[in-house]
This record gives structure tokens, sequence and C-alpha cells, in this order.
């Protein structure tokens, strides 16, 4: 993710190239995510809240 970058706006961007036909794979060598993340961003428009211990 680059710095800067909000999570949600990944998730957009992910969402983005994927409708643009971009693999899995791909998307996760662009952003330098893992396919757990990438699983997330597609199945889920926002990402979900941080938990307190």
């Amino acid at each position: 993710m680059p710095p800067g970058q909000s999570k949600v706006e990944l998730y957009a961007a992910l969402r983005r190239d994927s409708r643009d036909g971009m693999s899995n794979r791909a998307l996760q060598c662009k952003y330098g995510v893992t396919w757990s993340t990438v699983n997330k961003a597609l199945t889920s428009a926002w990402p979900q809240p941080r938990t307190t211990p």
C-alpha cells in the first residue's frame, strides 16, 4: 500500500482494476498486498473496522 493511501482508497483501486480485467495475482503484485486482502476488497466495499484488545 503506498504511503498516504487509506485502506478505503486501496479497496476502491483493487475493485476498479479487477473490473478492468486484472487477475488477482496481478493485483497482488501491483499493490503489494496478499491474496486475502484482494479477496476482502472484492467481497466488501468497506474494510473491517479495527478491533481493540
